[in-house]
């Protein structure tokens, strides 16, 4: 699902870090000491890093915070975060704080199962069929030819938006409508066999036919393969409600709360992981290995499987392997794994030609989605063209944005206040919406009346709506950032059904064949 990132301007108080470099990592990523000359340059990198992050939060001090871990050549160079993981609380970022890294989650789960098919103890060319071979896939759908690799670089051909809404968004879901959402897995009508499309249903499709398989589930395999063997204890696929650890960054957009927070029923495969600083600087030294079983898993994850012709800013993109982007950069091959959701965005990349590795993590979908990128995109010239040029650079880029940023934000607030002056365009009392409408698929909508407006709730998503576009329409942010608008079909003066997500919701039918709650009559 493509989410809209929106920007809103609101006053905050930001509070800035001091800079962590550290000399020597520990782990399965081995300690690496620098040489005197190499620990000059990295000394004198980490002060200018610093000074380019000081002057980012400055520029943009709407920024709740940031977190960024930079490794050279084995070494981290750069451990720190600035601003606030909570806001409310007055709660500062750290070095150890937990950030939501989103889809970057899809570069551990590939290396993960990699690890596993390098031991024999699964096989990344077994086909759905092997996988589950007690499930009645769609006739029109290759199952003896879709392999788990497939599935993990995007060129399955298939869609399933109703599963990945559920497990990224509602949360509604148990194991029963898991399996039988996978059994009706459809052919994506855009995209055949073969063809690359980014998406997260591979790989929930993939966590769920290994788990069937071999009886492990992706949290298990990642923390048992990755986590505890690298010593990454500040990083979380589930567990978020027991934590005792640093709290894990709030989402924000500028310095607006989201309430969207993600919890263990939405931690899933395609985006189901916490970070800290400290231990991405970990993983980068892996990335950045030759040797060793986890290195060479992580080498044959980043390997391209799908060809494809695309850019993400600056950043090439012409393959994808099993949760890494590969392209071109400055004459070497950087890959990169991004990630986005509602109030975080992380940034993970590798060059390592030039044995260079950046991770920047931010809990905020305003100016940080981009500033992750600069800061990775500062470390990369300072190291490749030198403090002048990487300076200079930065300077323009951060000039451009700033432009950029500026419009959007009006923009914004232009869309608000549109929306702010429609008219209702719902023909009944708001009380003739109420009730429970359901869809096999996508779950349960509840409507209950709110004066004149509808609350509108999807298991862990619920939302305030505004007047519509169109008769019988409300327009809802059930998911920040990103509205839907929903119509409801009215008949005999009570509404029938709603029309939302591209499918139909009726009433709620319960045991004894009544609607539950029954509509309520004007």
């Amino acid at each position: 699902m493509v989410r809209n990132i929106w920007v809103w301007a609101v006053l905050a108080s930001i509070a800035g870090g001091s800079a962590c470099p550290v000399a020597a990592q520990t782990g399965d990523a081995g300690p690496v000491a620098a040489s005197t000359g190499q620990a000059t340059q990295d000394q004198a990198f980490a002060a200018d890093f610093e000074r380019f992050l000081d002057q980012a939060m400055a520029r943009f001090p709407l920024m709740p915070a940031i977190s960024v871990a930079i490794v050279h050549r084995g070494v981290p160079v750069f451990v720190n975060a600035k601003g606030r993981a909570d806001i409310e609380a007055g709660i500062a970022a750290t070095p150890d704080t937990p950030f939501y890294i989103a889809s970057s989650t899809k570069s551990f789960v590939g290396t993960a199962f990699a690890l596993l098919d390098a031991r024999g103890t699964i096989d990344l060319d077994w086909t759905m069929h092997e996988l589950a071979p007690d499930v009645a896939f769609a006739p029109d759908i290759p199952a003896d030819k879709i392999t788990l690799r497939d599935l993990l670089s995007h060129r399955h051909g298939l869609a399933g938006d109703a599963m990945a809404f559920r497990l990224a968004y509602s949360g509604d879901y148990d194991a029963a409508t898991l399996s039988r959402l996978l059994a009706q897995i459809k052919p994506d009508p855009e995209t055949p066999f073969g063809t690359f499309r980014y998406g997260n249903i591979g790989y929930n499709i993939a966590a769920l036919l290994v788990e069937r398989r071999i009886g492990r589930r992706w949290q298990d395999i990642v923390q048992g393969e990755l986590l505890g063997p690298l010593a990454m204890t500040e990083t979380l696929t589930e567990g978020l409600a027991k934590r005792s650890g640093p709290p894990v960054a709030a989402p924000y957009r500028a310095a607006e709360r989201l309430y969207l927070v993600k919890d263990d029923r939405t931690m899933h495969a395609a985006g189901g992981m916490y970070a800290s600083a400290t231990d991405m600087a970990r993983w980068l030294a892996l990335q950045l290995k030759d040797e060793g079983e986890l290195a060479r898993a992580a080498a044959a994850a980043r390997a391209p499987v799908a060809t494809l012709d695309a850019s993400f800013g600056p950043f090439r993109r012409t393959g994808y392997g099993l949760g890494w982007y590969t392209g071109p950069y400055a004459d070497q091959t950087l890959y990169h794994a991004f990630g986005s959701f509602v109030g975080a965005r992380a940034h993970v990349s590798v060059l390592p030609a030039a044995g260079l590795g950046v991770a920047a993590a931010t809990n905020d979908e305003g100016a940080g989605f981009r500033i992750v990128d600069l800061a990775a995109l500062y470390a990369y010239d300072w190291y490749l063209h030198g403090a002048a040029h990487a300076d200079a650079k930065a300077a323009e880029q951060m000039d451009a944005f700033a432009g950029q940023w500026a419009k959007q934000v009006d923009k914004v607030a232009a869309q608000r206040a549109e929306r702010a002056a429609r008219v209702s365009q719902l023909s009944l009392s708001p009380a003739a919406y109420a009730g429970d409408y359901c869809n096999a698929d996508f779950g349960t909508i509840s409507v209950t009346p709110q004066s004149a407006q509808l609350d509108l709730a999807m298991g862990r998503l619920h939302a305030r709506s505004e007047a519509g576009t169109a008769p019988d329409t409300v327009r809802a942010e059930l998911i920040p950032g990103q509205g839907e608008e929903l119509r409801f079909v009215v008949a005999g003066g009570v509404a029938t059904a709603i029309e939302a997500f591209g499918s139909r919701f009726a009433p709620c039918i319960d045991r004894g064949g009544q609607a539950t709650p029954p509509p309520a009559t004007p």
